[in-house]
């Protein structure tokens, strides 16, 4: 891996040992510099998990992506600085139980006598810093407040908003996933009809201090746990884009914007 180009993308010193502090570092970096987003999907691409490609993406371009090339890239990175990292894939618990499939990327991390889950691709309302991978576990982040639990087979990350309302965000379990089993997790992702990520852009931005979220016509602000919805005319899409994450769509319509998406398709 080009590790210097990537701590140097980054902001962050070559990290002296694998301790949940240097983990931590390189998370809350890797989360505040790079952008969460679909537009390779939505230019009509697709996604290449090679490594070369990733840094191309990431390093030379100054682009972001989704989970598996964010956490592809990062595993490589703790890999350079000495930490024991396994892929997991996880379901997002968003529609009926019947829909969910493994179409996300989770990375389990092993440091000392201590198991944290590490996740710098689930987007704008994903972890911002690592947490302890145990029955209980919970960690205040950018106003919202995450809690881990096990259910049988399964861990499940939850989000609790500062109004309250708590919310599950995705399940997973430990079992060790092969490079083609995340290769096929992102073949479906990418490409599937019935993809979210094919039926919406999004473009989302993460700091500790606050978040931005592009969703096709609607910006949402999250700020101390708070959440504001900007709809927007369809029209200024392109400028909204520019002026918030500083990104020139392609004038030609988008995957989305050639497809019929209602709010049952956004609940899937």
């Amino acid at each position: 891996m080009r590790f210097d180009d990537y701590l140097r993308r980054i902001g962050q010193p070559a990290p002296s040992d694998a301790s949940i502090d240097t983990l931590r570092r390189l998370h809350l970096a890797h989360r505040e510099t790079f952008l969460f987003e679909n537009l390779s999907i939505q230019a009509g691409g697709g996604i290449s998990l090679a490594l070369p490609d990733l840094e191309r993406k990431f390093l030379d371009e100054g682009r972001g992506g989704y989970c598996f090339e964010h956490n592809t890239l990062f595993a490589a990175a703790l890999r350079e600085a000495g930490f024991e990292s396994r892929t997991l894939l996880g379901r997002v618990r968003r529609g009926p139980p019947e829909r969910w499939a493994r179409t996300h990327m989770v990375l389990r991390v092993a440091i000392g006598g201590e198991i944290w889950l590490a996740d710098v691709g689930f987007g704008a309302v994903g972890l911002v810093d690592p947490i302890p991978l145990r029955d209980g576990a919970t960690a205040g982040q950018g106003g919202f407040t995450y809690r881990l639990r096990r259910e049988a087979h399964a861990w499940i990350l939850s989000i609790q908003e500062a109004a309250g309302a708590e919310t599950d965000l995705y399940e997973f379990s430990e079992e060790p996933q092969t490079p083609m089993d995340v290769e096929v997790a992102n073949h479906f992702t990418s490409t599937h009809p019935e993809s979210i990520f094919r039926k919406t852009l999004t473009i989302q931005r993460t700091a500790r201090d606050g978040r931005t979220i592009l969703r096709s016509d609607v910006l949402t602000r999250m700020r101390q746990g708070r959440i504001v919805d900007v709809p927007f005319p369809r029209e200024r899409l392109r400028e909204v884009a520019r002026e918030e994450f500083a990104i020139e769509l392609p004038q030609r319509p988008l995957v989305f914007e050639n497809t019929d998406v209602t709010v049952g398709d956004l609940l899937r």
